[in-house]
């Protein structure tokens, strides 16, 4: 921890240092310390509710699958044929009988073991597992054996969406967006875990969708939660005043969200370079086409919240290669909850980091 990330003795903490969002060797120590050894959201049980049904995602820098085996049960796997390294599976989702590469048409069983190498005997392979858990439907990965379990690491989160989102566990994907960001993945979810420029930046968010007055952001190790009320009338659609607002964060990168009227929706961060992160925006409704009014939640969160910010991340990377920068003090409150006055989260997540990397 540098002299400016300290801050002075009874005085504010400070943010990280420019060189914890431009260093290329401090991205290639997170892939491996946090990206390698958390957990991370790719998808929801929805998806694949046939045997043989896959989905592809991806964690930090590694492809991974979920597929639908023949008994009805789940597998995860790295998405990697063991033959010269060609991904698996290859699109976002898709159904066969069994895995065949499309490189040198090698042929897996649903569960990962080789069946056929083109007539060759080329002894037992198998794809490598990957640990796989569910919460209330949706699908969470770690590629660490040995790490605590995602329950263990955010108690009580089906128990969470179960009370927002009772049919949690029905839903499947309706919609999907992605944007590329030009902006480290710390900067990226720092915003999103901060109200703090929510005033000054989501206009609509804050006087059509939630009551500011209302919003609270309190961090629980691993886990943030985003909770607030609507206002009298809210700015979606299928909702009613009154009915709350929350979201369910996970370190590093993935966050499950509930916007009043039970509009479940979900946030992936991935990281693609030191500068690059691709942002994966998907709504899980009970059908696989969206109504004409959860299109028009869908364009009013796209169009205000989430693309307000995509100039300010931008503009806040290339702020952090500046040599004119130095961190300013982080605004927190006396009890750590964090209000849109407030910027408590963001020194919650830098601390995570630092545990994570050692330093």
């Amino acid at each position: 921890m540098t002299e400016h990330e300290q801050g002075e003795p009874g005085g504010h903490r400070r943010g990280l240092d420019g060189g914890w969002y431009t260093d290329p060797a401090t991205f290639a120590v997170e892939l491996d310390r946090i990206f390698a050894r958390t957990w991370h959201l790719v998808g929801h049980a929805g998806q694949v509710p046939e045997p043989g049904d896959w989905i592809t995602a991806t964690v930090g820098d590694q492809g991974v699958a979920v597929v639908r085996q023949a008994d009805g049960s789940l597998r995860a796997l790295y998405n990697v044929c063991q033959h010269r390294g060609h991904e698996l599976l290859v699109g976002d989702a898709g159904s066969s009988s069994s895995l065949t590469c499309p490189y040198h048409a090698w042929n897996y069983d649903l569960d990962g073991r080789l069946l056929h190498a083109r007539g060759e005997p080329v002894g037992d392979l198998c794809v490598p597992s990957v640990r796989l858990e569910q919460a209330a439907g949706f699908l969470w990965v770690n590629l660490d054996d040995d790490a605590p379990t995602l329950d263990e690491v955010v108690p009580g989160l089906e128990d969470r969406l179960l009370a927002i989102a009772p049919t949690a566990p029905e839903r499947t994907l309706t919609f999907r967006r992605t944007h590329l960001f030009e902006a480290n993945w710390k900067i990226a979810v720092e915003n999103y875990n901060e109200c703090y420029h929510c005033p000054n930046v989501h206009k609509a968010f804050t006087k059509g969708v939630v009551s500011p007055g209302s919003y609270r952001i309190s961090c629980h190790g691993g886990a943030i939660r985003h909770e607030a009320e609507a206002p009298a009338t809210t700015g979606y659609a299928l909702a009613s005043g009154g009915q709350p607002y929350e979201s369910n964060f996970v370190f590093p990168v993935s966050s499950i969200q509930c916007y009043p009227g039970e509009v479940l929706n979900t946030f992936r961060w991935v990281p693609l370079a030191v500068d690059r992160t691709l942002l994966v925006r998907e709504w899980w409704f009970d059908a696989a086409e969206p109504t004409p009014e959860q299109s028009e939640v869908i364009e009013l969160d796209w169009a205000t919240t989430v693309a307000e910010d995509f100039t300010i991340m931008d503009s806040v990377q290339r702020g952090m290669r500046s040599r004119g920068y130095t961190p300013g003090p982080l605004i927190e409150r006396p009890d750590g909850v964090a209000t849109v006055h407030s910027e408590d989260t963001v020194a919650h997540l830098q601390d995570l980091v630092r545990a994570a990397v050692g330093r």
